[in-house]
């Protein structure tokens, strides 16, 4: 069965929306295959899902759910603003409105060796410098993380540069400034 378009997809979040009384019904849908393990992300601030058709094509039967998972949390962000917890009661709530066990993760069957040299060639190609931009935090990461910041509590205002694995690498990055990083940024690099 091939997968639906993203204009179709966008649809249905925009029902679901409504159900949920958002006045901001707009969602923009994107099939990612970049994705490897992950069936969906939303990206709560730009109003925006990423879905992995690798996965959703061999579990089409998901789909649903995974699509009113990640517009649930664009939607809990726009109801409730950005302090709430990601898979809190309010995201449960929308998943049950929507008709959905609110489940945090999903079972589509995943092939975990290709996953495991995946990521462990990614580990060891870049080394990653991620600084808050709201307190200028630096810290140098094998993997990048986000969510709030430890020195300050600011949520996902990092800024994030990468270099080759290695001790050049990391000696360039830690040689970069705050100022030098929101400059590149500035740049769109």
């Amino acid at each position: 069965m091939p997968l639906p378009p993203a204009d179709e997809l966008e649809r249905t979040v925009a029902a679901l929306m409504g159900e949920w009384r958002v006045v901001n019904v707009a969602v923009r849908v994107e099939w990612n295959e970049r994705l490897t393990t992950t069936a969906g992300r939303a990206f709560q601030r730009q109003g925006r899902i990423e879905l992995n058709p690798t996965l959703l094509a061999r579990s089409p039967e998901h789909l649903p759910m995974v699509l009113a998972h990640e517009a649930a949390h664009v939607a809990v962000f726009r109801l409730f603003g950005p302090n709430i917890p990601a898979h809190g009661r309010h995201w449960r709530s929308l998943m049950r409105l929507a008709g959905h066990a609110p489940e945090v993760t999903h079972d589509i069957p995943v092939d975990d060796l290709v996953v495991q040299r995946r990521a462990v060639r990614r580990r060891r190609r870049f080394v990653y410098l991620r600084v808050c931009d709201a307190c200028g935090d630096r810290m140098l990461v094998a993997i990048v993380r986000y969510g709030r910041c430890g020195s300050c509590e600011a949520r996902d205002s990092f800024l994030v540069m990468k270099a080759p694995a290695g001790p050049r690498g990391e000696a360039a990055l830690q040689r970069l400034s705050l100022a030098e990083v929101r400059a590149a940024f500035a740049r769109g690099v």
